[in-house]
């Protein structure tokens, strides 16, 4: 191995896709090889079989009160497809013991199997919000990723099956979806700036106590089903009947304009489950500051569809996920990543958001499922309860290789023109990693933003 580091100055533009070429595979490998030495570390109970039934239930005569030895027999009925036994099991392990990840996962896999998919995501979605921090959370969030994908497609396929009779029923006032926003680009690295802004204006807006959001993975389950999966695009007509499949009555249809010099533009329009399109909401500035301009753009947006924002309520939309854009670069490109499917290759992205923002939550969730996924896929209750994520990634330089992102040099800037436009004596303005520290500013007109430049500088060490 080389002792020297090649040091490269890009612009933040190429950057993603500069850092996924070179790094996304030893990343990747990386995941792979902490989770294997995670499972060697500790040593697992044996994978329980139908053939301890008997023993099981013998042993729970001599000690009834054995919660643990209740929750292999939940877990050995589970394997023997005997589901109605085994979540009563499971259930009376639960009553004393909640957090009880094997008896959760069981009951959660029972209704998965019976394609009671809502069912199977409300007891995986009560368990993550009471026990967060509890044995087999990482399992159990997979899991519940599972069911939520299973519950999407089940219900698009139901709601096309029913369309003529949902077109004669009201939606509900109070429902929004925000579909895939349309990036228009000649560079094929900002695409997955699609389903990360779509993400984002959803989380804002579900802030809003009177908004219903439509979930991301339902809306794609029914793009999917239309054959609009793979662009995202659609005319104002299909946005229309899209609401009336998912019974919300407004649209929000967005577009990220992203040219290769001078400013941006984001732009969002609401779509009437009528039809009607109302004027779109823009807002204009620097590529660096994309983040801000999208919490500009989700507050004119809340004001679009007739509500009006408290200071509560807006300082909330200000401060909800990440500052930091090369976070949100690889988080965008982890949930397209995700959406395909590629849970191996979501992770490695996950896992540069992370390592750009610890202190993102979502990005952390998700790297905690995605990395555990394809296991939880195979792995029996009892053996999914002790699946854990490969230790979270640390902030900085990985150990000997410079890192996929200079902690030190996350200096960033959009498009040759802000870099060129900058005098090189102008100090550089530090990506922030937190966004509770340091709320960015309101701005009240279109997007005015201040301006700031800069590089980002990429240190890899040669293999």
């Amino acid at each position: 191995m080389l002792a020297g580091r090649l040091h490269v100055s890009v612009p933040l533009a190429k950057a993603a896709l500069v850092i996924r070429r070179v790094r996304l595979g030893h990343s990747v490998a990386l995941l792979l090889a902490a989770s294997l030495l995670a499972a060697c570390a500790g040593r697992r109970p044996r994978e329980v079989s139908p053939a301890e039934i008997p023993d099981l239930e013998a042993r729970l005569e001599r000690e009834p009160e054995n919660i643990a030895l209740r929750a292999r027999y939940a877990a050995a009925l589970f394997a023997a497809n005997r589901c109605d036994d085994a979540t009563a099991a499971a259930q009376r392990v639960r009553q004393p013991r909640p957090a009880d990840a094997v008896a959760v996962l069981v009951v959660g896999q029972c209704a998965e199997k019976a394609e009671r998919h809502a069912e199977a995501l409300g007891v995986y979605r009560a368990f993550l919000a009471e026990y967060p921090k509890a044995r087999g959370v990482a399992a159990i969030r997979a899991r519940a990723q599972l069911a939520l994908r299973a519950y999407a497609i089940q219900q698009a396929r139901l709601a096309l099956q029913n369309e003529a009779q949902l077109s004669t029923q009201p939606a509900d006032p109070n429902t929004v979806a925000v579909l895939p926003l349309t990036v228009a680009s000649a560079d094929t690295s900002y695409q997955a700036l699609s389903r990360g802004l779509a993400q984002m204006m959803t989380s804002d807006l579900s802030l809003i106590q009177r908004f219903r959001l439509v979930e991301r993975l339902q809306l794609g389950a029914l793009l999917d089903e239309l054959r609009l999966g793979q662009t995202g695009r659609v005319d104002p007509g299909t946005a229309a009947r899209v609401g009336r499949l998912v019974q919300a009555s407004r649209m929000v249809q967005g577009l990220a304009n992203l040219p290769p010099e001078g400013e941006i533009r984001l732009e969002a329009a609401v779509v009437q489950a009528t039809g009607e399109v109302t004027a779109p909401e823009a807002v204009t500035g620097r590529f660096r500051d994309l983040l801000r301009l999208e919490k500009d753009l989700v507050v004119l947006l809340s004001a679009r569809l007739g509500y009006q924002l408290s200071e509560a309520e807006r300082r909330m939309i200000l401060e909800n996920g990440t500052q930091n854009l090369a976070a949100f670069l690889a988080y965008s490109s982890g949930l397209l990543a995700e959406d395909a499917g590629d849970f191996q290759r979501a992770a490695a992205y996950f896992s540069d958001a992370v390592r750009a923002d610890p202190g993102f939550q979502a990005a952390q969730e998700q790297y905690q499922s995605a990395s555990v996924m394809e296991e939880v896929q195979q792995a029996a209750p009892d053996q999914a309860a002790e699946t854990a994520p490969p230790a979270p990634p640390q902030t900085g330089p990985e150990p000997g290789t410079g890192g996929q992102l200079d902690a030190g040099t996350k200096e960033l800037a959009a498009n040759t023109s802000e870099k060129a436009a900058a005098p090189s004596s102008q100090p550089v303005q530090q990506a922030i990693n937190t966004p509770a520290a340091t709320p960015p500013a309101t701005t009240t007109g279109l997007g005015t933003t201040q301006t700031a430049t800069g590089t980002i500088r990429i240190a890899f060490r040669l293999p």
